[in-house]
Parts: structure tokens; sequence; C-alpha cells
């Protein structure tokens, strides 16, 4: 094998602009500060988390600038406010006392924080930095009023035990339970221990997890739009007045994640999918997570699930180069993060489950690209599918056998070309669409370190005049781009929890009842957190 400088077209040959002041994030003060950061970042990607930002509120104009909150989510429209306190709980054996003291400090405060940045960001949404100083502004835009979704979320965290004593059960999670409005958590004589219902009913909707919840909310609902739309759905039924209680957030995430409604989204509909009628109610007793943490479908889709990451890091690639400043913009263009954020912003919208699709793709087309100079993999939603308003695509092209003049930087600017053709292709092709995403890179083969690259197109539906269909015409006829073995298209398809051989009933496959499995899911869910 020749070594890498007479390799033809390499990459590590092109000399690159000088790198832009990376985006420095904050990590958190306090160690479950930091924890949380993490939960975020593998959940909503780097470009979208921000731990700890700050407001320019500094006494007398003067010293460090004010904590917004603990942590502040920005993606398309939505908002996610996280406000995280960890209070011991009271050595007490009275319940209903070291509750209410208990509750003042770790949720009634965490409310306050998060109506107060609510406020802030309706005031002052260019106000916002990453850093104490107020030096380094935060790079994501505040959606305007009209579109912006805001979602408060109190961690209220230290009580996971005492709560499992009182309970004599569970895994330490708080009941919900709708009726309980603002105040009467705390200022009633005879208080509901480790119960919440509506924490600030004045306002937007503030949702609590907890030591056991943190983790099932986040981890379960691990993208940006799958946690946004349950929250929301969430506290429509909950303030729909349909919800009696639930034995803990866990219970509601797990009856969400099992029922659609008949748009095909998760909601809490009926066993059928129907809606729920006024004059009908649901409660769910603390053994539905636990149910469906043991049955083989949700184990199945756990296992198809693992090709959904791989969208996950293709989005990191591009997302850590532009926070770190090292993104490589074509000639003439000019680095603009406002402009790259909306383009991978439509990749970090689609939710886990046709991630999985996209992952699929992705692998695939790169094991026929390892064998072929250009191979492409599309995918189509139809115009009855939930997300049909986006279509994605992933090529390859190998690089030329002979030295270009310009060297890897030409092959690139032909491979830009390339995919700008494809993706107006399938635009032309699938009328439906709004948009196409599109990402193109070399084929994975020979060496590791030899070096490689990933270009990122998204391309609206543009007005068709004649000029531009001619252009088309002769692009695709140019690169040869529309013959069946250089391109494949396909639906989306499979379902979301895949169908197994039917077992026995658990008893007999595991001699374990309900209140044993709680209580080992519990534990694995500690040994997993003392891993991290």
């Amino acid at each position: 094998m020749a070594d890498h400088d007479e390799r033809k077209n390499d990459p590590r040959k092109v000399v690159y602009d000088a790198t832009r002041p990376a985006v420095v994030r904050h990590q958190g003060t306090t160690a479950s500060e930091r924890y949380l950061a993490q939960l975020a970042e593998r959940s909503f990607l780097n470009l979208w988390s921000y731990p700890s930002p700050f407001i320019d509120k500094k006494l007398g104009g003067k010293g460090d600038g004010k904590e917004l909150c603990d942590l502040l989510v920005v993606c398309g429209d939505h908002v996610l406010i996280f406000s995280d306190k960890t209070v011991a709980w009271p050595t007490s054996d009275n319940y209903q006392l070291s509750w209410k003291r208990w509750y003042k400090r770790a949720i009634a405060k965490s409310a306050e924080q998060i109506r107060g940045a609510e406020r802030w960001i309706s005031s002052y949404p260019d106000r916002i930095f990453l850093d104490r100083l107020c030096t380094q502004p935060l790079p994501i835009k505040i959606p305007p009023p009209d579109r912006r979704k805001v979602h408060g979320i109190v961690v209220a965290l230290g009580a996971g035990n005492a709560c499992k004593d009182y309970f004599g059960a569970g895994i330490g999670s708080l009941m919900i339970v709708p009726l309980l409005q603002g105040d009467d958590h705390w200022r009633l004589d005879e208080v509901l221990p480790f119960t919440v219902g509506d924490i600030d009913p004045r306002g937007s909707f503030i949702h609590v997890l907890d030591d056991a919840s943190l983790d099932i909310a986040l981890g379960e609902l691990d993208t940006i739009g799958d946690f946004t739309s349950y929250l929301a759905k969430k506290e429509s039924l909950i303030r729909s007045g349909k919800l009696i209680a639930a034995g803990g957030e866990e219970e509601l995430v797990a009856y969400y994640m099992t029922h659609m409604n008949s748009r095909g989204e998760h909601d809490f509909t009926k066993p059928d999918g129907s809606d729920l009628a006024q004059n009908e109610k649901i409660a769910l007793d603390a053994d539905f997570y636990s149910e469906l943490s043991c049955n083989n479908q949700y184990i199945a889709k756990k296992l198809a699930d693992r090709n959904s990451y791989v969208w996950d890091r293709l989005i990191e690639t591009f997302t850590t180069h532009m926070l770190d400043g090292t993104t490589i913009v074509p000639d003439g263009d000019t680095f603009d993060l406002e402009e790259l954020e909306q383009g991978v912003r439509h990749m970090a919208l689609v939710p886990r489950y046709l991630r999985r699709t996209l992952g699929d793709a992705i692998l695939d087309a790169l094991k026929k690209g390892a064998t072929a100079h250009r191979f492409s993999r599309a995918i189509a939603p139809r115009p009855s599918d939930t997300h049909q308003g986006t279509g994605y695509f992933f090529m390859t092209l190998a690089l030329p056998e002979m030295e270009l003049e310009g060297g890897y930087a030409q092959y690139r600017s032909v491979r830009r070309n390339m995919l700008e053709a494809y993706a107006l292709l399938l635009l032309r092709r699938f009328p439906h669409l709004e948009r196409i995403v599109g990402v193109a890179t070399e084929p994975r083969h020979g060496k590791r370190g030899q070096g490689s690259s990933e270009d990122l197109i998204v391309a609206e539906t543009p007005e068709w005049t004649p000029e531009l269909l001619v252009d088309l015409d002769e692009r695709v006829q140019k690169f040869d781009i529309a013959k069946p073995e250089n391109s494949f298209e396909y639906e989306i398809r499979g379902n979301e929890f895949p169908e197994v051989q039917k077992e026995r009933e658990r008893q007999v496959s595991d001699g374990w009842n309900r209140k044993q499995r709680r209580a080992r899911l519990a534990e694995e869910r500690k040994a997993k957190r003392r891993r991290r």
C-alpha cells in the first residue's frame, strides 16, 4: 500500500482556513447538574443543550451575571428550562412535616427559578450568555413568541429512599395526582407526602422529575421531538382532568409509549387509539412500566434501536465541528452558525423510531458504497406519514483513481454539486416533500486515519422555473445520477415494537412477581447510574 504522500487526492494535503473561536459551554457546578448535562447532551445533542447559562443582570452593573437556570435546551420552536435541586430528606419521623420542608426547598424553589427564567426569555431573549462575564452570547436563537413552546422541568433529587420507605415498595418515584394544585402540596394541614400534581397552575405547566424518573424519562424519550411531544401531551392530559392518578412519572411514560392516536402519534388514548371522551378518565397503577420493561417486544425494540444512534453520531459529526469552530465551508461562503444550525436541526428533530430507519439506510449505503464508485440511499416518507414533509438521502462517492488538478478540494466541490443535484431530483420526484436533507461522504475502506469528510445539504422545494429544470436535467445527465444501480429509494417501514414469538406467562418463565420485578429494575438502574 502506498504511503499517504502517494495517495491520489489525499484529503490530508488540503490546507484549510484557520479555525474560528470555539463555543465554550459550561458543564454544570454540582454533581447532579453535571449528570443532568450529560443526560441532556445524550438525548438532545450538544448544539442545543447549554448547562448553567447566564443573564447580564448584575449588581449595579458590575460583577458576574446571574444564572438563568441549570440547563437550557433550545431546538426549533422548543425551549426547555431545567431547574435542578438536590435536597437531603429531613431527618424526622413526621412524614407530613418533612414533606412540607423538602417540597418547599426542592420543588417550590425550582418552580420559582423556572418562572423567572420564562419572564427573562420573554422580555430579553437576546441577553442570554454562556459565561459568567456575559461575553459569549447563546449561539442558538430563541424562537419568536408566536412559535415558542416553553417546557419547565423541575429535577428534584434527594427523596428517593424516603419515598420507597413511605410506600413500602416502588422505585422511589413521586406519585402524580392532578387534583393537587399549587400550594396544596405543602400548605394544607394534611398533605400527601411524595405526591405532586399541577405545582403552579397560574402559568405554563411545570413537570417534576425525581431520583427514579429522571433517567427513565430522558432514557426512553431520548430525542428532542419525542421528549417534547410527551411533555405537551402529558400537560394536556393532566389539565384536561382526565387523569385520576399515576403511580409515578414512569407509568405515564410507559402508557404513552404503548398507545397511539389516529394520526399515528404516541398519545394518552384508549387502547383502541380513540380519544378519551370528556367523561372518561384513566388511572395508572405502579406496575405499568415494570411490566413494559420485561415485555419481549420492548426488549426487541431496544435491540432494533441500536442502529438509530448512527444518526445521532452523524449529527454530532457536524455539530461538534460547528461548536469547535472547525466547520469547512465552500469557497466564497462564510461561516454562519445560525444558518448551519437550521440545517442540522431538521436532523435533530427526527424521532427515535425514524432514526432507526435512517441508521439502517446509512449502514447499508456504506456497505454497498465500499464496492461501488457511487451509491445513494434515499428515504422518502409517504404523504400520509406523520413526518411527511422531509425526505433524506445518504450518498457515497469514491475518490478518483487519477490525481485531480485541484486534488481533494476539487473532488469535494464536485461532490457538493452532485449532492445538490440529487436533492433537487428527489424534490422533483416527490412533490409532496417540503425539503430534502442529504449527506455525502467517501466510502469507508482502507487504512484508518487516511482522512475523510462529510457534506450536508438541506434543500427546500424551489420554484420550478424552466431555467432550473433545464439546469437540473443537465446535471443529472452530467453526473449520471438517475441510474438504478447508483441509487435506491424506499419508504419508511417496520414496527416500532417488533413482533416477537409469544411467550408463556412471565410468572412461569422467570418466577418473579410484580413487586420483585420492580425491585430488580430499581437495582439495575442504580447499578447503571453508578457505572456512569
